[in-house]
């Protein structure tokens, strides 16, 4: 049921940038209010009652939410039409709004994913664990709602078709109306499941998901003045028999107990729709079902809804354009290095024509946030002119992370990072980071500001690193050598631009001064450019790096890919590397860190790296995967990439986890060299 509320939301926020306006029509008396239920993922059956309203000539004078209900009622109420949410949903991927995935450290840290992190703020000291991005979440909700907020700018009566949102005080257990204010946190608040979305606080109340105190918030429309109320009620009716033995069962009715209340009695006039949305469970979002609900609810509606009686009237938007000039803005409790900062961000000191798509791009790259939680923009004004004033909820200020990780080869690894946001009060960052095995020992700063260049938003960017490693060495038959000692400190200063489909880029001067046994001391000065993207669910996705300086050259690319079969996934790796004159520490070890099936980790360094690598895996039993990798490479010294001679191939197979501390492999690899060896790892290798 949880999960159930928690999809279904997303699929009506992720609606709201791409359509238009809803067409007149008009109910004229008596005064009738649209009342949406929550429901969770099964209020996408109030899209289909919203088709059949606008089919049948039907226009409320007023909507009321909550939970779901207000997601969908507020995309209705700013002018979006039942059809257009319709025929979005039946479109829109739900694999991709829906996924789970481990935390990650601060942005400024690398990609890395923490066994425990502390932070100076509410969470205090937290264990790793999968939940909600917050700054995802709200950028989401935000951008979805970004044209009734402009249209309404503080006033949800000024909204084509008023609206209400209902949430719950969690103080006094009691429903609170949201008549005013920003329409996107009026719906955070209304849809703040508890214990899985932080409550949203405003005007000092922690307030949560509406289901909690009026599920079916129809006493809430008759207190507004409704006459008479259609009332679209798409909850789950729990049913009489019970697998009580079922821990799962159990916490999904407990839930449901949560966001159920003696239902409200109707009058003469009033109309009670009920798609049919039993046997509709959070595990199963296939098209089939989400085009299921949508004709249900169509269905119940055409139903319900024909003999009410109703005529059409004049533009539901007459009156109701976007305000064109941005008179201003404010930001509470904002210093004036932060006050700039937000000025940046959201690209209001470029002109004061308001830019709506731009708007939009900025808050919606919030989800990328490191540094706050939540922005809601607050609109007010009238005419044709808007202000903003920030409403801002700060990530916790200062982050302490640790890592560990085990490799059966390369022994323990541990990571410790810190990250101060707001060093001196100021709108910089910085990021520190000791990282700790038994070969390589770094430590890493870092500084970071926000700047604009024309409408494009970067972080100038300086970071410094000084580390010393033990390179490892191998005869041609795998026979470990000595190792050879480096010494090396690296800087970049340059721009880094983050976006929010979880690309990073970044492009600067490179310095780097470094010894090793053979060459001795020497160093480099060059330029260096790197295109990062991220997925919350399986860490670095692609990365692709290089540097050019009078000394040496590098270049190099790592990417994969994620498919299914059944149950079964396979992930597609390739990796591509090309140096000259490259210092030895950063040659080519076949591989990378997870090298090559029945080689050792570090073997067969090179200056040209190609490899392409097909990851199967299959659940077996709970959280335990049988893996099976085939991979094909070759590094060499000079010479072509793709050269005919000192190709491998190899077969690694064995039994994983995802487990707390972090993925748990044991494997087996066979190389066609006759060679084989064992591969263990215990959490996280960054």
């Amino acid at each position: 049921m949880m999960r159930c509320r928690l999809r279904g939301f997303f699929i009506l926020t992720a609606l709201g940038a791409a359509t238009g306006p809803l067409a007149a029509q008009d109910c004229r008396a008596p005064r009738t209010a649209l009342v949406l239920s929550g429901g969770g993922a099964k209020g996408i059956a109030h899209v289909g009652v919203l088709a059949a309203l606008d089919s049948l000539g039907i226009r409320p004078d007023l909507i009321v939410g909550s939970s779901m209900g207000a997601a969908v009622g507020a995309l209705y109420a700013s002018g979006y039409s039942g059809r257009e949410l319709d025929s979005l949903v039946r479109t829109v991927p739900l694999a991709r709004l829906f996924r789970t995935y481990r935390p990650r450290a601060p942005r400024s840290l690398g990609v890395l994913r923490p066994l425990v992190m502390w932070e100076q703020g509410d969470r205090r000291f937290t264990l790793q664990s999968a939940s909600i991005v917050e700054p995802e979440l709200n950028a989401l909700v935000s951008a979805a709602m970004l044209r009734g907020n402009l249209i309404a700018r503080g006033d949800f009566d000024s909204l084509p078709i008023p609206f209400r949102a209902v949430a719950t005080d969690l103080a006094t257990g009691k429903p609170v109306v949201i008549r005013s204010g920003d329409l996107a946190q009026a719906v955070r608040a209304s849809i703040a499941i508890p214990l899985v979305f932080a409550p949203e606080v405003r005007d000092s109340q922690f307030l949560a998901d509406g289901g909690l105190s009026a599920n079916i918030p129809v006493a809430v429309a008759r207190a507004e003045g409704a006459e008479r109320v259609i009332v679209s009620d798409a909850t789950e009716h729990s049913a009489e028999s019970f697998d009580g033995y079922s821990p799962i069962n159990v916490a999904d009715r407990l839930i449901e107990f949560l966001f159920q209340q003696p239902a409200e009695s109707l009058r003469a006039g009033d109309v009670m729709v009920r798609p049919d949305v039993e046997g509709f469970n959070s595990l199963n979002f296939s098209p089939a079902r989400v085009e299921r609900l949508l004709v249900n609810g169509r269905a119940a509606a055409d139903s319900s809804l024909a003999d009410v009686e109703c005529r059409r009237a004049g533009t539901a938007d007459s009156g109701r354009r976007l305000p064109r000039r941005v008179t201003g803005f404010t930001a509470r409790a904002a210093n004036d290095s932060e006050r700039l900062a937000l000025e940046r961000m959201f690209g209001f000191g470029l002109s004061d024509t308001l830019d709506a798509d731009l708007l939009r791009s900025r808050v919606r790259g919030l989800s990328a946030s490191d540094t706050y939680n939540s922005v809601w923009l607050g609109p007010h004004g009238s005419g044709d002119s808007v202000a903003f004033d920030l409403s801002l909820r700060r990530a916790s200020r200062r982050v302490v992370a640790i890592g560990l990780g085990y490799d059966n080869e390369l022994g323990g690894r541990m990571w410790a990072g810190a990250v101060d946001r707001r060093i001196f009060g100021l709108a910089l960052e910085g990021s520190a980071a000791l990282f700790l095995d038994a070969f390589r020992k770094e430590l890493y700063t870092g500084f970071r500001r926000k700047f604009q260049i024309a409408r494009q938003l970067m972080d100038p960017t300086l970071t410094v690193r000084i580390a010393t490693e033990d390179v490892r060495r191998f005869d041609p038959s795998g026979d470990e050598l000595d190792e050879l000692e480096t010494r090396e400190a690296l800087g970049f200063a340059g721009v880094e631009r983050v976006f929010s489909q979880g690309w990073e880029i970044g492009l600067g001067l490179h310095g780097h001064v470094w010894r090793e046994a053979v060459q001795g001391e020497r160093s480099a000065l060059g330029l260096a450019g790197r295109a990062i993207r991220v997925s919350r669910s399986r860490g670095r996705v692609v990365r692709a790096e290089g540097v050019w300086t009078g000394v040496y050259q590098r270049a190099r690319m790592e990417a994969e890919l994620l498919g299914h079969f059944g149950v079964v996934r396979f992930t597609p790796r390739v990796m591509v590397g090309w140096g000259d004159d490259l210092p030895l520490q950063l040659g080519f070890p076949l591989g990378g860190d997870d090298g090559f099936p029945g080689l050792h980790i570090g073997e067969r360094r090179g200056d040209r790296e190609a490899m392409l690598g097909l990851m199967f895996t299959t659940p077996i039993k709970g959280p335990l995967l049988g893996r099976v990798e085939l991979a094909a490479g070759r590094t060499a010294i000079g010479g072509p990439l793709l050269g005919d001679d000192g190709w491998v191939g190899g077969v690694r197979a064995g039994i994983g986890a995802d487990t707390p501390v972090g993925p748990v492999r044991f494997e087996y690899g066979y190389s066609t060299e006759e060679r084989g060896a064992v591969f263990v790892r215990l959490g996280d290798w960054p």
